[in-house]
């Protein structure tokens, strides 16, 4: 299960420890939030699925947008 923004927000923080050169471990921190984010915003979308149907083609619209397809 992929972590939690507030999981990675806490290795950002440990970073320190790390074997890898700092700038390194920011950059796939980075992106490691930046996915979570991402799949935050996608469950809600595919949650407002489970509601009526005006909400659907929105859902829809939204889920087409955040993934680009």
């Amino acid at each position: 299960m992929p972590q939690s923004l507030e999981q990675i927000e806490g290795l950002r923080r440990s970073n320190a420890m790390g074997s890898l050169p700092t700038s390194q471990v920011d950059e796939l921190l980075d992106t490691a939030v930046e996915l979570a984010r991402r799949q935050r915003e996608i469950a809600k979308a595919l949650h407002s699925l489970r509601s009526r149907w005006p909400g659907v083609r929105a859902a829809l619209n939204e889920l087409n947008q955040l993934t680009g397809t």
